[in-house]
């Protein structure tokens, strides 16, 4: 299996790209997956970039102005997803955005 294969099926079984992290704009090579992510803490391009035949990644991360804003060397698979989720959309703002925006409604009560 490729790089790119392997990265996209480790993303795939393990996040729902599009809510979380506002997913688009995929593109690929051999050993290179990139995407545009709308996130919480983070909104520009993710690169993930690997060679085959290892378990490690590289993390790069670019602005709108197409400048590198962090890179993150050494990424095993197993952390991919995790590390992704800290950097885009912050370890649990997910969760805070939930309760937020998404607790269930209590009607006042009329005297």
């Amino acid at each position: 299996m490729s790089v790119c294969g392997k990265i996209c099926h480790i993303l795939r079984s393990e996040t729902l790209l599009g809510v979380e992290w506002g997913f688009h704009s995929p593109s690929w090579n051999y050993n290179d997956f990139s995407f545009g992510v709308r996130g919480v803490v983070f909104e520009g391009k993710v690169t993930i970039r690997g060679k085959e035949f290892q378990d490690y990644y590289t993390i790069i991360m670019t602005n709108e102005f197409g400048e590198e804003v962090k890179r993150i060397h050494q990424v095993h698979e197993t952390e991919l997803v995790e590390i992704l989720k800290a950097n885009i959309d912050g370890s649990d703002s997910w969760k805070r955005i939930k309760e937020l925006y998404y607790t269930p409604h209590v009607p006042l009560s009329v005297q």
